[in-house]
């Protein structure tokens, strides 16, 4: 009988350790978590550290914290229990993650005990937590060159607050490695200086006639100080210093009498000097410079040229009008003048021959023969001898 009853107690016992039917309490858990995890890492630092309580402790099952779960849509973090005693718990990320996809992450998590048995029965779950997770960046990028290679032209003769301006980007998601900290010309000896903004200007006056054409190298660094792989190129080309004027057009013009109309200026060009044209207005002023205004001449009567060619007072009229006392012009052809001033036309088989008194004692060693001439029009030009002139000294 009393083996019986030892039997049945030790039963009871073991049924007691089996089966608890005292879970009263849910574990407990903070609300409110914040967390930072690297992109080189999938442990997930928080604050505070993750720990579940419950009141039910120390008993076995209903006081042990069996597990953690995290609530929401594709959340890519995981929580594991590491002591079920002390209810700690750790969220690590499922694969790594990427700051430059996404920089922060918020979910939820719940913890939950054993229950009252092996088979985790009558389980009991805390409230949920609210957690947030950082990513933080690594400087995984470098800096990249929007352009490969910047052009720019410039006059001589000024120093510019900004010649141009270079840039550069970074991949990473922080700003401690998405920014450009500096940049820096690596070609020595340029007179040219640029700033932590890639803004590039000239430490001197430019020269063309010393170098028209300025070829440099410039590259970047983030703030984490990796260096662009692929550095750019800056080419300034330097212009003569511009005059806004009329250009590609000549002060004298040739024109042949009787000819066809023709261009004045074919190729006149305004330089603007790049800046903005609102109206041109343009006065041509056509002046002559010949023997008496040039193509002007058959204006002017014969006393008034001789007046502006400057002859001298007696002058000897070699080919006056036809009359009594000057035959030697009749029969020669004359040509139309505004002014009735007799003009002759002479072509090529007609001559005026002279009489000797026209010179007599009058005449000294040295006299001036001055003449007007104009040649004819005609569908070909031929070489004519207008004037034969013979001199002789000497007695007899």
């Amino acid at each position: 009988m009393e083996l019986v009853l030892r039997a049945a107690l030790v039963l009871s016992a073991l049924t007691g350790c089996v089966s608890n039917k005292a879970n009263k309490h849910k574990p407990w858990i903070e609300t409110e978590y914040q967390g930072i995890v690297m992109e080189n890492d999938r442990t997930v630092l928080l604050n505070p550290p993750l720990f579940a309580i419950d009141k039910d402790a120390p008993l076995h099952y209903a006081g042990e914290i069996c597990g953690f779960k995290i609530h929401g849509q594709n959340i890519p973090f995981e929580a594991v229990v590491l002591d079920k005693m002390t209810g700690e718990g750790l969220i690590r990320a499922k694969e790594p993650v990427d700051c430059e996809s996404q920089k922060e992450h918020t979910f939820t998590i719940q913890a939950h005990d054993c229950g009252e048995a092996p088979e985790r029965t009558n389980m009991k779950r805390s409230h949920k937590a609210l957690v947030r997770v950082r990513v933080n960046d690594v400087n995984e990028f470098v800096p990249v060159f929007v352009e490969r290679r910047y052009q720019v032209s410039v006059s001589e003769g000024k120093l510019y607050e900004r010649v141009l301006k270079v840039e550069a980007v970074d991949g990473d998601c922080s700003p401690q490695y998405s920014q450009i900290c500096f940049y820096e010309i690596l070609t020595p000896g340029v007179p040219f200086t640029i700033d932590n903004d890639g803004n590039i200007r000239n430490t001197e006056k430019l020269d063309v006639k010393k170098q028209s054409l300025h070829t440099f190298t410039v590259t970047a660094y983030d703030c984490g100080k990796k260096r662009a792989a692929e550095d750019a190129e800056v080419e300034v080309l330097v212009k003569p210093t511009c005059r806004p004027a009329w250009q590609g057009w000549n002060k004298r013009i040739e024109y042949v009498p009787g000819s066809q109309s023709k261009a004045l200026f074919p190729h006149i060009r305004l330089e603007t000097c790049d800046e903005a044209v609102w109206n041109v207005e343009a006065f041509v002023e056509l002046q002559t410079s010949h023997v008496a205004k040039g193509c002007d001449r058959d204006n002017y009567s014969e006393r008034t040229l001789r007046k502006l060619c400057g002859a001298i007072p007696g002058e000897v009229d070699l080919l006056p009008a036809p009359g009594a006392s000057s035959n030697w012009t009749q029969g020669l052809s004359t040509y139309y003048s505004q002014d009735s001033s007799q003009i002759y036309w002479f072509n090529g088989s007609q001559a005026a021959q002279l009489p000797e008194r026209l010179g007599g004692a009058s005449l000294s060693d040295l006299f001036t023969l001055s003449y007007w001439l104009k040649h004819g029009l005609g569908g070909q030009r031929e070489t004519e001898a207008v004037i034969c002139n013979t001199m002789a000294t000497g007695e007899g």
